[in-house]
């Protein structure tokens, strides 16, 4: 590997962690859903991907997009949430990174219900 290339999925792995940080600071964020990259990995691999949930892509033109698949708290407004997420996210990247971020996309996969009798349905 090449060290552009090292240095390129250094600065995406350190983009992907603060991503998922400032996530989960979110109020109403439970935790990240497996993406179907992630689940092939698994399966073909046998191992977990590094950042479940996070996807970054790059754009030619704008920059950086990055995907995050949440799962909710029940009971929070949903769109309240993304909103508050993607901003964070979006707030927490530009710290960190002289990246451009073009988007933020955050897809909501599920809702954690509350527990009942010390489990959680969901």
């Amino acid at each position: 590997m090449s060290d552009k290339q090292t240095i390129n999925k250094i600065s995406e792995d350190i983009i992907c962690a603060a991503a998922a940080k400032a996530a989960l600071e979110a109020d109403g964020v439970i935790g990240f859903s497996d993406t179907l990259a992630d689940n092939l990995t698994k399966m073909i691999a046998g191992r977990d991907s590094e950042h479940r949930g996070i996807r970054i892509s790059r754009d030619k033109e704008e920059g950086f997009i990055i995907d995050i698949f949440i799962i909710a708290e029940y009971g929070c407004k949903i769109p309240q949430l993304a909103w508050d997420v993607q901003n964070a996210v979006k707030n927490q990247v530009s710290e960190i990174a002289d990246k451009t971020i073009s988007a933020v996309n955050i897809h909501v996969q599920g809702v954690a219900l509350p527990k009942r009798n010390g489990r959680t349905d969901e």
